[in-house]
């Protein structure tokens, strides 16, 4: 039990659960009938995995260091496995949570009450 909240832990931590904040509140406005919640969480998941490296390459004097990072990333990828399986899991039920409870408001509102929300 210890080890699998050990894994939930890692999977939104530090400062990268702001970004995937940021990167959950953009990407569920987007999601609709073109662009299906598992579309949308893989594109946000290759987003999530470019950011950090990305980042890196535009410091000063960083261009250099992001080859070296994406290498050794490559290189232990089962190491980040699992919490990266929980975060996809996180980024699909908050994705498909958020447009669940928009069409919800969206349809009680076209129903002909006149309110977006349903109380």
């Amino acid at each position: 039990m210890d080890q699998l909240l050990y894994v939930l832990s890692l999977g939104f931590s530090g400062s990268d659960a702001v970004r995937a904040l940021i990167l959950l509140l953009v990407g569920a406005l987007f999601v609709g009938k073109r662009i299906l919640p598992l579309k949308m969480t893989v594109i946000l998941l290759v987003i999530d995995l470019v950011w950090p490296y990305a980042a890196a390459a535009f410091e000063p004097g960083g261009a250099a260091s992001a080859p070296s990072m994406i290498q050794g990333q490559a290189m232990h990828w089962q190491d980040g496995l699992a919490a990266f399986l929980v975060r996809a899991a996180g980024f699909y039920i908050f994705i498909r949570g958020s447009y669940s409870l928009r069409r919800k408001l969206h349809q009680d509102a076209a129903d002909g009450s006149g309110k977006l929300l349903p109380f």
